[in-house]
């Protein structure tokens, strides 16, 4: 393990510094991150001015000091002052530099100065995302916390180490749930969920019962909306809003970052649950057009065009009555009226069968089924023709397709 500390230019004074039944009396906490800790190595990152400061001119430097203490262990990397915005980017450089692929680092922000602690836990994040590093702790030795808190203070005095840690892990948990209510991606906050309920079990330090299958739920939900599987969309987001329910106690006792984040999951999945997927209703059609309209504020225009189409077959069925809606030959039966009924539209021969004319809706369903046709072969295609339309082109003839959608269910009598 590696540990990244910081020294700045101030006048520190000695206290005992705990963690966990461990201790160590100094002025200046690397020495301690060292001694309590045990990294293999220590890169302290100094300015110019830190470099030299002297408590007074009787002492050595604070660079002096640390390198005859911790001799071997310890190195110094010089950093800018943080003075303007090239100089921060350059301390963000030299700290996250100092970090190869894979390696296991703590990190201490104690005597951080100014904007160097926000520094750190972007590069922390970063080095968990780029690098592949395992963040061990990030620690923080709470010097203004010490007990008895006296003035001066006394070596004995005993200054607790805080362990920051899980507001790097909150970054993480904030993404996933950004992941989710921008793109619909659960992925990241399930894999934070399933980790948390398997941590607890593994270290013996909680039994959480309902963690892990909430995140195998987020991820089956997830992986169903990205391949366009309404009824499975429609059941997954039912379910889950029983199991966020039934789970918040869980969450306030080992995944608080979750906890924090529930209500805004809840309200995102609220809209496209429902009870009843399999069953062909004017309400289960409600919730498709809703679930069409989710795809598009996600930028999903693949998945929205294809259920949209899907969606057109299922309401004729309803409108229609009778037979299976969710068997193939049924659906098919409707597809090549509504193909025949668009063929007529484009001046193309084309039979259409006599329980589709006497549809109130026939000309409205010809014209859309004729226009999610294209944009289905637009997408299927992936631009590889020389009349290609443009993405964008695309992207606005699909927002207006909930409208329409929605135009038909008005006007059914079903």
């Amino acid at each position: 393990m590696k540990a990244l500390s910081f020294l700045g230019a101030s006048r520190y004074q000695t206290v005992t510094y705990v963690w966990e039944g461990l201790s160590h009396t100094t002025s200046l906490f690397p020495e301690a991150l060292a001694r309590i800790f045990s990294p293999k190595e220590v890169i302290v990152f100094v300015t110019k001015t830190a470099r030299d400061y002297q408590p007074s001119k009787a002492e050595p430097t604070y660079k002096e000091t640390l390198e005859q203490r911790l001799e071997g262990l310890i190195r110094f990397e010089e950093i800018p002052e943080g003075r303007s915005e090239a100089e921060l980017w350059e301390i963000f450089d030299r700290v996250s530099g100092a970090v190869r692929e894979g390696e296991t680092v703590i990190l201490d922000i104690t005597h951080a100065f100014r904007s160097i602690p926000m520094i750190v836990f972007a590069v922390a994040s970063y080095l968990r995302r780029t690098k592949n590093v395992n963040v061990e702790r990030i620690v923080y030795g709470a010097f203004e916390a010490r007990n008895p808190l006296r003035t001066p203070p006394q070596p004995q005095d005993r200054a607790p180490i805080f362990d920051l840690t899980p507001l790097l892990e909150l970054l993480d948990w904030t993404s996933g749930a950004e992941a989710l209510l921008k793109r619909g991606d659960a992925g990241l906050i399930a894999d934070k969920m399933i980790a948390a309920h398997q941590t607890l079990r593994r270290t013996g330090t909680g039994t959480p019962a309902r963690l892990k299958t909430l995140g195998q739920k987020l991820q089956a939900f997830s992986q169903a909306l990205h391949l366009s599987r309404p009824r499975e969309v429609m059941r997954t987001a039912h379910e889950l809003l029983s199991l966020l329910e039934e789970a918040r106690d869980e969450f306030q006792r080992w995944a608080l970052p979750f906890a924090l984040l529930a209500e805004q999951i809840r309200r995102e999945l609220e809209p496209l649950a429902f009870a009843e997927p399999d069953t062909l209703s004017r309400e289960n059609l409600e919730r498709q057009v809703g679930l069409v309209e989710y795809y598009l504020r996600k930028e999903l225009v693949v998945q929205a065009v294809t259920l949209a189409r899907e969606w057109v077959i299922s309401f004729v069925l309803l409108c229609r009555g009778g037979g299976n809606w969710l068997r193939r030959v049924d659906r098919e039966e409707v597809e090549r009226a509504l193909g025949a009924a668009a063929a007529g539209l484009r001046r193309e021969t084309a039979e259409v069968p006599g329980w589709f004319d006497g549809l109130p809706q026939r000309d409205r369903l010809a014209h859309l089924w004729n226009k999610l046709g294209q944009l289905r072969n637009d997408l299927a295609h992936c631009g590889m023709s020389e009349d290609a339309r443009r993405a964008d082109a695309i992207a606005n003839d699909a927002r207006a397709i909930p409208e329409e959608l929605r135009g038909l269910l008005k006007s059914a009598s079903v």
